[in-house]
């Protein structure tokens, strides 16, 4: 084959990115994952039930409808499922940090306490 036409170019790659929503837009979501696939994806999980503090924060808060009551109550319990997953995930000692913290010179450098 001919290398010119193999070769990627950030024009096509860009192409390529800018297609492939379209292309997915035209074929059903049935046809690429088959049928069975499809429907667990249309079945949604079972939520988890409340937390205490997700009970906690809905019964102290004073003038709350039993629907935003709910509504909070799995906020909260999604919040604190999202937390564990962060506090479960362990980073070993190689791992450098994110960023290097780089001091800023005061505006008060140079005077002293008075």
């Amino acid at each position: 084959m001919n290398d010119e036409r193999m070769r990627m170019t950030r024009r096509t790659a860009g192409r390529l990115l800018l297609g492939v929503p379209l292309a997915a837009a035209a074929v059903p979501v049935a046809g690429l994952l088959g049928a069975r696939a499809a429907r667990a994806a249309d079945e949604a999980p079972p939520e988890p039930a409340p937390t205490p503090l997700a009970k906690f924060l809905a019964k102290q808060e004073n003038g709350l409808t039993s629907a935003e009551r709910e509504h909070v109550r799995r906020d909260v319990t999604q919040l604190e499922e999202a937390l564990k997953t962060l506090r479960d995930f362990k980073i070993g000692n190689d791992v450098p940090p994110a960023g290097t913290f780089a001091a800023m010179k005061s505006k008060h450098a140079g005077r002293g306490a008075r």
